[in-house]
């Protein structure tokens, strides 16, 4: 049996109104001068009949569609176990919200050519999200991003790409100096054999960045880069757990270790108390982004606070000022990590 829809026609009946009224009404036209009570009648016999607009003529009274995509090139391990995305997203739907629009997260797990990323042109071409944001910056998406950017496609980045595009708006996490910050302090401390331990592969463009910066920051420091003390993380705990165990069980095990993420970091403080050793007398331990367990780990850890819901509020916020081309010209909006000292790290013994 086929569904009956209610109608606007039917809504402005009951309401005792115009359908034009009711379209002013339900679609919050500017200037439209209907008084208060009117605005409440329409309201009501709304609700009562469970009239639900349809989304295709409201976009078509607006001239655009109240859907932004949030587009994300990650593997989908990492977007379900790092609460990195969930922030994001939590910031972006604040803005969202409070402009009346939606949220349409699409993933994008690999790269074959283009192909995959042909989904954020159709989806701004077809009218079906009014602009989208990119998580996950790659060379290839240069080749999706710049037509559009060169048609008038509202589009935002929330990551700084290698690779220039022209008039590409930007907003980031300035991890690189984040990373080099925590870096400094575990030198200032007096340690000179520091472990890493990676979040993902090496084939995870941000954990090169954030490797090279570990390593760079040693060498200005004339401190030992000593490549054994190299573990890769696979995104949870877990892996961070084994990387910790196999680090203390090396003939001279580091005195502190770097994690590139809390995650690995509460996985390297349960290795550590396995082997009975103390944090930090024996070992020190910092991570990085300061999720909400981090305060209550046994001691608490040692982290940089990433910014990440401000994040998704400002790409919201100038995603939303290119749509209503507000924004013609932009700078490359940087965030900044903040140090929180906790009781993780220690002197050198």
């Amino acid at each position: 049996m086929k569904l009956r829809r209610v109608t606007s026609k039917q809504v402005a009946e009951r309401a005792g109104v115009s359908q034009t009224t009711v379209s002013f009404v339900l679609n919050d036209a500017p200037n439209s001068n209907i008084s208060e009570e009117t605005r409440q009648r329409v309201f009501d016999a709304a609700r009562e009949l469970n009239y639900v607009p349809d989304m295709a003529a409201r976009n078509l009274a607006r001239g655009r569609s109240n859907t932004i995509a949030l587009i994300l090139i990650k593997p989908h391990e990492k977007v379900f176990a790092d609460p990195y995305i969930p922030n994001v997203i939590s910031g972006l739907n604040h803005v969202a919200k409070a402009n009346g629009l939606r949220i349409l997260v699409h993933q994008v797990e690999t790269l074959t050519g283009t192909s995959q990323l042909d989904a954020v042109s159709d989806l701004l071409r077809s009218g079906e999200a009014a602009g989208a944001i990119i998580s996950g910056w790659m060379p290839e998406v240069s080749e999706v991003a710049q037509p559009l950017l060169d048609d008038g496609y509202p589009l935002v980045l929330l990551d700084i790409p290698d690779a220039p595009i022209e008039a590409i708006p930007c907003v980031s996490i300035d991890h690189l100096s984040g990373v080099r910050e925590l870096t400094q302090y575990l030198i200032e401390l007096g340690h000179r054999r520091i472990g890493c331990i990676t979040y993902g592969p090496m084939t995870d463009l941000q954990v090169q960045k954030r490797l090279t910066m570990f390593r760079e920051t040693l060498r200005i420091a004339n401190v030992p880069i000593i490549p054994e003390f190299l573990r890769l993380g696979a995104y949870d705990p877990d892996s961070g757990y084994a990387a910790a165990l196999s680090l203390l069980d090396m003939d001279e095990p580091p005195t502190a270790i770097y994690c590139m993420n809390d995650l690995m970091a509460l996985g390297a403080i349960a290795a550590i108390h396995e082997r009975g050793l103390r944090i930090p007398e024996d070992v020190s331990v910092v991570g990085y982004d300061d999720m909400r367990f981090a305060p209550y780990t046994v001691p608490a850890l040692t982290t940089m606070r990433a910014p990440e819901s401000e994040l998704g509020e400002r790409a919201g916020e100038l995603l939303i000022s290119l749509m209503n081309k507000k924004t013609r010209k932009f700078k490359q909006q940087v965030l900044r990590s903040q140090l929180i000292v906790r009781n993780s790290c220690g002197v050198v013994r």
